[in-house]
């Protein structure tokens, strides 16, 4: 049987999350014009960012467990996808003005995929058919539960929505033992994981491009989006270069570890290109704004590592020290950002250095020398 390969449909599906992505950073950038509400719009940010990323992972899992097996897929995802698209029209920071049309795009992905798992249990027997109904089972009892929501007001209508969400992301992690015993398509899943994180690299270029915009004659400006250039080009390489030289994909697995790390992963990268945008401006407090491009880089870096950790090739081994070498300097490096008078090209040029050590250290680990930065975690 030929490997899977991800099919022109969830492409298409994908397409859709090009469009959140980048309504989910543009509303980031907001806080630039409201720096005395940092700490309030990142929360919020962060609380739109989690179901949109969520309702692509509950698809792209059930498609990866029995997409095959379940006739006219495009009945199920074509409707989701107009659902994403009215979800993502509603990402306002004033979310008391959109919460309707907010919720109904929300429950209208996650029914759709409750849907599905009722309707290929039918089609299943033995552990399959028990996980499609146990996964149905979970994720119908938290649309329930977001649904309650409007009938509440104010602080509990929030409260209860999330709580709702919560219920959807969360009680699968006590799943393992079960979910286990039907593993994912792992290579099929990465390419898919894959692809969605070009789609946030894919955000930092166009970040770096607005900021180039109107200034293509500015030495200054060039060079900032040539430094910036080059610290997406950096990560992108240390993602992708591992991706390919250390992931063992023929892994059987629930995948519980890919899903989860792949969102600290993705919402970093969505971070650090609302840095580079933000930085560039320069209207924030210095700390802030150093606090965010490090902080960015020190989740996409911890949460990768752990992420190929626990998916490596039996022959590569790990070293934790060198983790804790790479966030040293990554933490030595803020302090003297934070602590000097130092030019924004001096932030920039010390996460390059940390991203070029990163990669330098996985090319190690890829050519098979018993090099490497990351914890051993067995799934």
């Amino acid at each position: 049987m030929g490997e899977r390969k991800v099919s022109w449909l969830e492409l298409f599906f994908d397409l859709i999350f090009v469009t959140a992505v980048a309504s989910t950073t543009h509303l980031l950038l907001s806080i630039d014009n409201h720096p005395d509400k940092t700490a309030v719009y990142f929360g919020e940010y962060l609380l739109m960012v989690t179901p949109m990323f969520w309702a692509w992972v509950g698809q792209t899992m059930f498609f990866n467990r029995f997409g095959e097996k379940i006739k006219w897929p495009e009945l199920y995802m074509l409707p989701q996808m107009f659902f994403l698209i009215l979800m993502t029209a509603s990402f306002d920071l004033t979310f008391s003005n959109t919460y309707y049309t907010f919720l109904i795009g929300y429950l209208g992905i996650r029914l759709i995929t409750v849907i599905q798992y009722f309707v290929i249990s039918r089609k299943l027997s033995g552990d399959a058919r028990k996980v499609a109904l146990m996964l149905g089972g979970v994720f119908l009892l938290g649309v329930i539960t977001t649904a309650t929501s409007m009938f509440f007001d104010g602080f509990w209508r929030y409260f209860v929505m999330y709580l709702g969400i919560s219920v959807d992301i969360i009680l699968p992690l006590f799943l393992s033992t079960t979910l286990r015993k039907v593993p994912v398509d792992f290579p099929h899943l990465a390419e898919r994981f894959g692809l969605f994180v070009i789609i946030t690299f894919g955000e930092s270029i166009v970040a770096i491009t607005t900021i180039l915009v109107g200034h293509t004659l500015d030495w200054y400006t060039i060079g900032y989006a040539g430094l910036g250039f080059l610290i997406i080009s950096t990560l992108w390489a240390s993602y992708f270069y591992s991706f390919e030289k250390v992931v063992d994909h023929h892994k059987e697995t629930h995948g519980q570890f890919l899903i989860y790390g792949h969102f600290f992963i993705i919402v970093s990268v969505m971070l650090l290109a609302a840095n580079l945008h933000l930085l560039f401006e320069g209207h924030l407090a210095k700390d802030v704004l150093l606090l965010m491009l490090f902080g960015s880089v020190a989740v996409f870096f911890i949460s990768k590592q752990l992420v190929f950790a626990a998916h490596k090739k039996a022959d590569v081994r790990f070293y934790v020290w060198k983790d804790v070498c790479l966030l040293g300097l990554l933490i030595g490096l803020f302090l003297v950002n934070l602590i000097g008078d130092l030019p924004v090209f001096v932030g920039l040029g010390s996460v390059l250095v940390c991203g070029v050590v990163d990669f330098w250290v996985w090319v190690g680990v890829g050519r098979g020398v018993r090099r490497g930065v990351g914890l051993i975690v067995k799934e």
